[in-house]
Parts: C-alpha cells; structure tokens; sequence
C-alpha cells in the first residue's frame, strides 16, 4: 500500500506542485523501507515475492539503499512458476544491476538468460508474447550493466526474432481458414518482432557503442 503510494497519476503530471509533492512522499516511503528492511530482511523478501508495479522498480531501486538484500533471494524468485513472478524477477535484477554491478549480479544476470532460453522454445506463443514484452527492456538494462553478456543477449534477441516471424507467418497463413485467434496471435507476434528489434538497436547505443565501453586510446 505505501508503494502504491508512489506512483505518478494523471494529476501529478498536470497540476503544478504536485511533482514535489510526490517527490517527498516517494522520499519517506523509501526511507521507511530501507529501515524496514535492514531490520527484518524476510520482510524485503515478502514484499517482492508479492510483487509491486514494476512502474515502481526504477523508484525504490534509487531510493533504498538496503535493495541489495535482493541478491540473496533473486534466484528464487525467479524459478517461481508463476510467469509473473519469473518476469518482476528479471526486471528487478536488470535494475538492481544496474544500481549494484556486483559479481554476484552478475551471476545471477547469467541465470536469468539461462532460464530465457530454457523458455525461448519451451511455452506457447501467447506466453511467449506475455514473457518477453515486459522482459526485453530488462535485457536491454543488463546489457548496459554487464557489456560482456551483450554477445548472448543479442542472440537470444536474434532466436526470438526469427521465432516471433515463423508464427506470425504460420499464423498467417492458416488464419483464412482457422479464424480470429490466428489473426491475433500473428499480429501478437508481430509487435513482439518489432520489439525486439528496437530493443537491439537500444543495445547498440547503449552497451555497444558508448564511449566509455571502447575507447579509442
């Protein structure tokens, strides 16, 4: 309920003051959880086991020093076998890379591509859809925390991409004489495509071709 708290309305974004006001209320939020945490550490992981909008990621992340206390429970969150809790799993990670570029980040980054491509080819089209929208701007994040695992990204980018274009073509085809949920299902995998691509084009200037990444000496 305090993180809800947090979050940015319609009113927020267009009645003047109200950013401030948001500000200090995201501030004492995140000063309460920091203490909260570091004194029962189970109670950080309750509440992202619960999970929270991931609208909120990037807000607590920043604003709560003890997040690291993540690392210790991330794996398991995201060996869950609910696919929603698998996909905060992987977008709190990417974050908290980001924040904490740590060893132990970044095996846990290696874990999370593991089980991507364990999922790549083993779940529905629908699933597919629903796993990597929301995860491939994490990947996107990861790759800017840890450069060297730019190069298995980018091919678990490509595996998806040609998966996404071989349903949405079979899709096609077979939508005159199976109906709706083909048509649907191939424009899903459209967008997914689509994606994906943009994603890829985010990785470049954002891992790839930074200058403090390769620098010309």
């Amino acid at each position: 309920m305090l993180l809800e708290t947090c979050m940015e309305t319609s009113e927020d974004k267009s009645t003047p003051g109200r950013q401030w006001s948001l500000q200090e209320v995201r501030s004492l939020v995140c000063s309460y959880l920091h203490q909260a945490f570091i004194a029962d550490t189970m109670l950080c992981k309750l509440v992202h086991f619960q999970t929270y909008p991931s609208e909120l990621l990037d807000v607590v992340i920043r604003g709560v020093p003890s997040m690291h206390i993540c690392l210790d429970f991330l794996q398991e969150l995201m060996q869950q076998p609910s696919l929603n809790k698998q996909i905060f799993g992987i977008q709190l990670l990417s974050h908290v890379s980001l924040q904490y570029a740590l060893p132990k980040s970044l095996n846990l980054c290696v874990t999370a591509l593991n089980l991507l491509y364990a999922l790549l080819g083993g779940i529905s089209s629908a699933q597919r859809v629903k796993l990597f929208k929301p995860v491939l701007p994490a990947l996107v994040r990861i790759s800017e925390a840890f450069p060297p695992l730019t190069e298995d990204i980018v091919n678990l980018l490509m595996q998806l991409a040609k998966i996404c274009e071989s349903q949405a073509s079979l899709a096609s085809h077979f939508d005159a004489h199976l109906g709706k949920g083909l048509e649907i299902a191939s424009q899903d995998s459209i967008e997914l495509c689509e994606l994906t691509q943009r994603m890829f084009s985010e990785i470049l200037d954002k891992a790839v071709l930074r200058g403090n990444v390769y620098k010309q000496e």
